[in-house]
């Protein structure tokens, strides 16, 4: 039996690098939409989200936005059109006890590409407006950070209780309950005592 030759590791993981920045390089460069929407060309892939400037921040190592971008001409007012979807784990910090949490997203959006914000205020509801410049082009890049941005929770939090809160931070987190009425200082209280003894003591 022919013998398996062994696996090279670094050479495997660098060449997986290289074609992830090969990708991210790609999706720099600027795409004639019009062109894009009459083919019906379809982007699709895998990027490292720390190759997005806008989600650096919020990379887990390693993590990777898979993508599919879709290019198609509507029948509405804005035949421009495009259909993206988006998958990633983003590393963001915990709502609760302020310490990192990694946050499934995925986001589905239905995009009407317009060359104006007059155009913008026209484009039904249950689209998203992408204004272009005067050339029609767009960097995929871009639409993707927006799109990342956009699946980003307003309040991401563990799936279990924390077992720390972070000072300051425990009523406005929910994990603690509010304290009770009458607990709380009645700003209006010392004003009452007067008008009881306006006198005072003489």
């Amino acid at each position: 039996m022919p013998t398996e030759k062994p696996r090279n590791i670094v050479q495997e993981g660098m060449a997986q690098r290289g074609a992830a920045m090969e990708t991210a390089g790609q999706l720099t460069a600027p795409l004639d939409v019009r062109a894009a929407c009459r083919s019906e060309a379809v982007e699709a892939g895998d990027v490292p989200l720390a190759a997005l400037p806008r989600c650096r921040d919020m990379a887990p190592d390693g993590g990777q936005l898979a993508y599919r971008v879709r290019f198609f001409e509507s029948q509405g007012v804005q035949p421009l059109a495009a259909e993206v979807h988006i998958e990633a784990v983003l590393a963001l910090e915990c709502a609760r006890c302020r310490q990192t949490v990694d946050t499934p997203v995925a986001s589905a959006s239905q995009i009407r590409f317009v060359f104006s914000e007059d155009q913008a205020e026209h484009v039904e509801t249950e689209s998203e407006p992408v204004i272009l410049g005067r050339e029609g082009r767009l960097r995929l890049l871009d639409l993707l950070e927006d799109e990342v941005l956009m699946a980003v929770p307003l309040m991401p939090v563990h799936d279990w209780r924390c077992a720390e809160i972070a000072a300051g931070q425990a009523y406005e987190s929910g994990a603690l309950a509010e304290p009770p009425d009458e607990e709380r200082e009645n700003p209006f209280a010392a004003l009452a005592a007067l008008k009881k003894d306006p006198g005072g003591d003489r």
